[in-house]
């Protein structure tokens, strides 16, 4: 079935689209696996249970296997939608799914099986609706034409939560019981499953929540005919493969610089802080220049990003370069994920956000493990030369990516217009 063709938004419509979307987005980042009560977590195991890197590490990487496997509920969300929600019954389905268990978590001890177990459901249905977020981040950007408005508004109001976490993670977590972490965190996914009842067509194109198939089929086979579509996964993936940027740094800033708990999350608030300025621009950029110059440059800028960690002394200086690294990866994320939503291929925006939601955390948590294991074997110079070099390694993806993706500028080209309609 072919869908409506694309219509951009008129005025009323932008705002009502950045309106919804930004709910959406505080609302799913706010449960990310790394969201607000992870700081809370590695400082009771850093201080109360006194577990090395490696450990804390372990624990992440353990907890995040459901998010392995993204790509399969991303393949089911294509096959199958919930009749009349769509992706806001998955919605409704995560975030009911959150509550209950942040709710179980509160009335548990916090031993170290309790919190694998609780973690680990909490990213099976922090998955679930970052599915649907992401499936209609992707359906609405490609109809309304709004790819890297999206993609900036994503990074941008994405980026609240991670400041709210790390801020207040730091904060909370020397004068909070976890039992109090998980109480707060329940009451906030509540907003999720209520926001499952918002449905406007000013925001959809009609049909734009595709109907339900007559047959479902979770057939994965037609991806490997968009070669523009894997590179972007790839690219994303190479971009949060990242051994220095976590655990790592956590130990080396917090043992060998010397920052509190609540330092560590200033100085992560700083840095997610300090993208929000190019995210905002990006909603210019990408109307000005093609998405080719701007991943080309993006690239350039971002790729050195963690080396100004190797110059730090104090925590004053640690806060400054955390603004530094910050502003030199905005215009790449941003990038790579507007090449995200303009390569997906129609039908299938659950499977390839979903594959690369997988890659990001597969790789994000293994990257992780080894930089804990490069940190407690050569200290922490070893971790930001790995992460340098794959960063860099993208230069040489982007050279593959077909110009007909990227070549233009936002709302310009006509074939993109065409493939958005299912044509």
């Amino acid at each position: 079935m072919t869908t409506a063709s694309p219509t951009p938004a008129n005025r009323r419509q932008q705002i009502l689209i950045a309106l919804y979307f930004s709910f959406l987005f505080t609302g799913v980042g706010m449960h990310s696996p790394s969201g607000l009560f992870l700081i809370p977590i590695q400082s009771y195991f850093k201080n109360q249970l006194h577990f090395d890197s490696q450990r804390v590490s372990l624990f992440g990487l353990i907890t995040a296997i459901p998010l392995y496997l993204s790509f399969a509920l991303g393949l089911l969300r294509d096959a199958w939608l919930p009749r009349r929600m769509g992706d806001r019954g998955y919605l409704l389905l995560g975030g009911l799914g959150l509550t209950v268990t942040y709710l179980g978590m509160a009335l548990l001890p916090p031993t170290w099986n309790t919190l694998v177990t609780g973690t680990t459901l909490l990213a099976l249905f922090y998955l679930v609706i970052s599915t649907a977020s992401a499936a209609l981040t992707t359906l609405v950007g490609q109809q309304r034409l709004m790819t890297g408005r999206l993609s900036a508004l994503y990074n941008f109001v994405g980026s609240v939560p991670v400041i709210i976490s790390f801020l207040v993670g730091g904060t909370i977590s020397s004068k909070w019981s976890l039992s109090s972490v998980f109480l707060l965190m329940a009451f906030i996914s509540a907003s999720l499953w209520i926001q499952a009842f918002w449905r406007s067509r000013d925001i959809f194109v009609s049909d734009v929540e595709a109907k339900p198939k007559e047959r479902v089929s979770m057939d994965i086979r037609p991806l490997f005919r968009h070669r523009a579509a894997l590179l972007a996964a790839l690219i994303w993936i190479l971009w949060n493969f990242a051994p220095g940027s976590n655990t790592a740094t956590y130990y080396y800033l917090t043992n060998t610089i010397k920052l509190t708990d609540a330092q560590y999350g200033q100085y992560q608030a700083t840095f997610t802080i300090a993208f929000c300025p190019v995210f905002a621009a990006y909603g210019f950029l990408c109307r000005r220049y093609s998405l080719r110059q701007l991943l080309f440059w993006g690239t350039i800028i971002g790729f050195p990003q963690l080396v100004p960690l190797l110059f730090i002394r104090t925590p004053a200086s640690a806060i400054v370069v955390a603004a530094m690294m910050g502003a030199m990866g905005g215009v790449a994320t941003a990038a790579y994920y507007d090449l995200l939503i303009r390569a997906c291929p129609k039908g299938l925006e659950g499977t390839l956000m979903m594959i690369a939601t997988a890659g990001f955390w597969i790789f994000g948590k293994w990257g992780d493990l080894l930089g804990s294991w490069l940190y407690d074997h050569w200290k922490y110079p070893p971790c930001v030369a790995a992460t340098t070099l794959v960063y860099a390694s993208i230069l040489l993806v982007l050279a593959s990516i077909p110009r007909t993706v990227t070549e233009d500028r936002e709302e310009q080209s006509e074939h993109r217009v065409e493939e958005y309609a299912g044509e």
